[in-house]
């Protein structure tokens, strides 16, 4: 196995690229910067690796010396701050992406900390921010660690270009640019990049789409909805204009997304000669690998649009899909690989069962400015072939040395309703026990503000499906996915979902307190209370205590959140709800906020003591 450089030794010379990373180097196309490194140097360019670099000064900066072009800067797969502070606001205590799932080998907000050691240790060298905490923070934004408004985190790292998106096409064409004797200035007009623009410079153009300022928003909230809303409706690469947002006497200029990468060209990405493995210098594994590796990613992008999802803002709402040639020939690979077991744990991407749709229309993209191409109906230009990533599990199943093919990514269920045929193929051969969906909610108000189908869908769904495991002998298990307190939810509708759940018979275990991600509509609510679409107000659970009591009803048949749950229900005024019976949530006993110490975490205190 062959890996990039991460040292001088190893790189015998001066590097044309130097990419830098918050993950650990793992060599795999699940891993953003292994996949910019591999395309750059398939394209002819030497490119190494610095991955999780100390901060606390710069000479872990100059372990491969000053390159020929530039430093591209990465926080990893996650934005930094995401990956280190859970939704309750606490440090997260693993990584997933560090060797060991240690913490803590990554600053918060990395793209700033690593750029000032770069400019410290090779001054004068071009620092080009990409991936996704460069895609969420590229204009202000609300930073939940932080409780308030940040400006761009182009600005705040004082870096030279912003590359959002899906950075192949940008990274390869700065590259060409600067090996050709340009200057960094010379790479601002390429689609997909972001960059500074000082209080005396002219603007590039006269038609930029003018967001409301960081202090306009700093000083009011509800122009982050707006500026939130002006930047969705120019996602579309064929419809989108350029975004100006001025940060005091300096302003963000923002061309045009990129357009998403030909099929063809994706192939060749997936294809690129990867090692498929964590870097030898790693004495214990790296959780997140384990995850991918036995995976199979076929598309790219998802036009689901899910208001509280940052998938639109990194990927695109451009579904690309990979052809079944490159995916079989990967497939064969995987199989053929020392310690396949048999099972290739997923096949799928963002979205797996969009795989062979996509917009039909350039006509309808150039004038889109749907921030969803399945909500609140289905787009008459989403089209594609309906069977196609069925027929795809089918040719993968009959690679030799493959004996289970499984699906682990989403699926959209109210698009699995179109086809029966396929919940019982999936029921019969492409489930491993359990199958996760995702309502989310149940309200019809909050799911519309989540662009979630209504209820009705996943209830048809889990008919349909429960119906098929029955016929095939199968005992799998349907999980539903819950998001707890995202905004426009109350306490009467984090109740309703309780109730209604309890009268299901479903007991959920997998549930995310909503994370205000930077950068999506759903934490423009958050900050703002309003809907960015619409403008109407909206319930929003802001302190601790009142998201911890939306949480806890979630888990109202858990004895050890019983307390927690009569809590919530007595500051809501529903203490009808406690007691013995079918129609309770509840019995009865203590009340006590699951973010309250317990009594008997106090030192020397007495168990059970304290209680309301």
């Amino acid at each position: 196995m062959r890996f990039l450089p991460t040292t001088r030794a190893q790189a015998g010379g001066q590097l044309d690229v130097v990419l830098v990373t918050g993950d650990a180097y793992v060599d795999h196309p699940g891993f953003g910067a292994a996949v910019i490194g591999r395309w750059l140097e398939a394209h002819g360019y030497t490119v190494g690796i610095i991955a999780q670099p100390s901060w606390d000064g710069p000479d872990a900066f100059r372990a491969l010396g000053a390159p020929r072009l530039f430093f591209g800067v990465t926080a990893g797969n996650m934005d930094s701050v995401v990956n280190g502070i859970t939704s309750a606001g606490k440090r997260r205590n693993d990584d997933a992406y560090s060797p060991g799932g240690q913490a803590g080998l990554r600053p918060l907000r990395a793209s700033i900390a690593y750029t000032a050691r770069i400019r410290q240790a090779c001054p004068g060298v071009p620092v080009v921010l990409g991936g996704v905490e460069a895609s969420l923070r590229r204009l202000a934004h609300y930073d939940y660690q932080q409780r308030k408004v940040r400006g761009s985190i182009l600005l705040d790292s004082k870096a030279d270009l912003l590359v959002f998106g899906m950075g192949e096409q940008a990274a390869l064409e700065i590259a060409r640019r600067l090996a050709a004797g340009g200057g960094i200035e010379a790479c601002r007009d390429i689609p997909g990049v972001a960059f500074p623009v000082g209080a005396k410079a002219p603007l590039p153009s006269e038609d930029p789409i003018e967001l409301p300022s960081l202090e306009a928003i700093q000083q009011d909230p509800k122009a982050l909805a707006q500026a939130t809303w002006l930047a969705h409706q120019n996602a579309e690469p064929l419809s989108a204009r350029p975004l100006l947002q001025r940060h005091g006497d300096r302003a963000v200029w923002c061309n045009p997304p990129a357009q998403a990468l030909e099929p063809d060209a994706l192939d060749k990405v997936y294809e690129l000669p990867f090692a498929l493995a964590p870097h030898p210098s790693y004495d214990q594994p790296v959780p997140a690998f384990a995850s991918v590796d036995a995976s199979l990613t076929v598309t790219r992008g998802c036009g689901g649009g899910c208001a509280f999802c940052a998938i639109a803002l990194h990927q695109g709402r451009q579904v690309v899909s990979r052809s079944p040639e490159s995916v079989l020939r990967e497939a064969r690979h995987l199989a053929a690989r020392p310690g396949f077991r048999g099972t290739i744990t997923d096949v799928g991407g963002p979205t797996a069962n969009l795989y062979g749709l996509a917009c039909a229309s350039e006509g309808a993209r150039e004038r889109c400015r749907r921030p969803s191409c399945l909500h609140p109906r289905r787009c008459q230009h989403f089209l594609g072939d309906a069977h196609a990533y069925a027929r795809l599990l089918d040719e993968v199943t009959r690679v030799r040395g493959v004996n289970h093919v499984f699906v682990g990514s989403g699926l959209r269920h109210e698009l699995l309703l179109e086809d029966p045929g396929f919940i019982r193929r999936l029921a019969a051969r492409h489930v491993s026990g359990r199958l996760t969906v995702a309502p989310e909610h149940i309200d019809p108000a909050v799911l519309s503000l989540m662009r979630k189908p209504p209820i009705a869908a996943l209830e048809r769904f889990t008919e349909m499906f429960e119906q098929a495991c029955q016929a095939q002998g199968k005992q799998h298990i349907l999980m539903p996915y819950l998001l707890a307190a995202h905004p426009g939810a109350g306490p009467d509708e984090a109740i309703a979902m309780s109730l209604y759940l309890k009268r299901q018979g479903i007991k959920p275990r997998q549930v995310q307190l909503f994370l205000p991600t930077p950068g999506t509509m759903a934490t423009a609510m958050f900050h703002s209370g309003i809907d960015p679409a619409t403008g109407r107000t909206v319930a929003v659970a802001r302190s601790d205590q009142e998201r911890a009591r939306h949480r806890a009803l979630l888990f109202y048949w858990k004895r050890e959140e019983a307390a927690a749950v009569r809590e919530a229900l007595r500051a809501w005024g529903r203490e009808d709800l406690i007691g013995l019976g079918r129609d309770k949530l509840v019995e009865p006993g203590p009340a006590r906020g699951s973010w309250e110490q317990r009594p008997h975490e106090r030192k020397g205190a007495k168990r059970g003591s304290r209680t309301r």
